[in-house]
């Protein structure tokens, strides 16, 4: 089973490899048939398709798990109400609660115990989602925040999960998260 993952991976990254090179060759042949009657010189042309080709290679390469951050316990009775803590600072669009975002994350309860992640196998997987979707003092939490930063949330139990354990599998109580926004939309 375990070669049979390995194989897959590869098979998945060739798949991938070949879609770059599929696609850049397209790209290429569409940026000579909208430039053959302009005056776009031969320069102009090799430039964009330099750049399209970097974008693409960014895109394909799997961005590094969150760093520098950790877990640790906290006092559930003193989180009473929403904390925002901005980490670093992006520069990019500010997300609103009706906004699509990409996040990198992990979520933690109140005795240190990550619950949830974006991150698999060491490597972070943006995940997508609207924030009118999500947990209240995620909503609110992102709001406001621009793209790229990082940002610490301390959620209490009412805008979260609720206080009570459901029996559902979801954590209850505050809970604390650490959010990456990667993209807003």
């Amino acid at each position: 089973m375990k070669k049979f993952k390995e194989h897959a991976k590869r098979v998945a990254l060739l798949i991938g490899a070949l879609g770059i090179v599929f696609s850049s060759v397209a790209y290429v042949f569409v940026i000579f048939a909208q430039n053959k009657d302009s005056s776009t010189t031969q320069a102009d042309i090799q430039k964009q398709i330099q750049e399209q080709i970097k974008q693409q290679q960014e895109a394909s390469v799997p961005k590094e798990p969150l760093t520098g951050f950790t877990a640790e316990p906290f006092d559930k009775a003193a989180i009473t109400e929403l904390k925002v803590e901005t980490l670093k600072q992006g520069d990019g669009a500010v997300a609103s609660a009706t906004s699509t975002v990409k996040a990198n994350y992990f979520g933690w309860t109140y005795d240190g115990k990550i619950f949830d992640s974006s991150q698999k196998g060491g490597v972070a997987t943006p995940i997508e989602f609207p924030l009118s979707g999500v947990i209240q003092g995620w909503t609110q939490g992102l709001t406001g925040v621009k793209q790229g930063s990082v940002v610490k949330l301390m959620i209490p139990a009412e805008q979260a999960y609720g206080a009570e354990d459901k029996g559902d599998g979801r954590p209850f109580g505050p809970l604390a998260f650490i959010v990456e926004l990667v993209e807003v939309r």
